[in-house]
């Protein structure tokens, strides 16, 4: 097994742990059940992958008053970020964001 496949597998083994910031676990789904992978699963962090694009990043950061969002931007190596204060809302924005990033 080359170091590649060792690496996707274990990423993809770190997918099958349960999210540990249960406040995404919606957004979780919808990522994994789309073929993306959690490269980060702390209570304050999260971010996703998808095999092969790995600078595309979908990451979630959390501290004690607000939610930073950052996303990738189609086609461009750069990312958008915003910020949230509630868990709805920034559910809500990645979601949307998922869907038109996959277009």
């Amino acid at each position: 097994m080359s170091y590649k496949d060792n690496t996707i597998t274990s990423q993809i083994n770190y997918n099958l742990t349960e999210i540990t910031n249960k406040g995404f676990s919606i957004i979780d789904a919808i990522f994994i059940d789309n073929g993306w992978i959690r490269v980060q699963n702390e209570m304050n962090w999260i971010c996703y992958t998808k095999p092969g694009y790995e600078t595309d990043l979908f990451d979630i950061k959390i501290d004690k008053t607000t939610i930073h969002v950052s996303i990738p931007i189609k086609n461009s190596p750069f990312q958008f970020v915003t910020k949230f204060n509630d868990y709805f809302l920034a559910s809500e924005y990645i979601e949307t964001r998922f869907n038109d990033f996959n277009l």
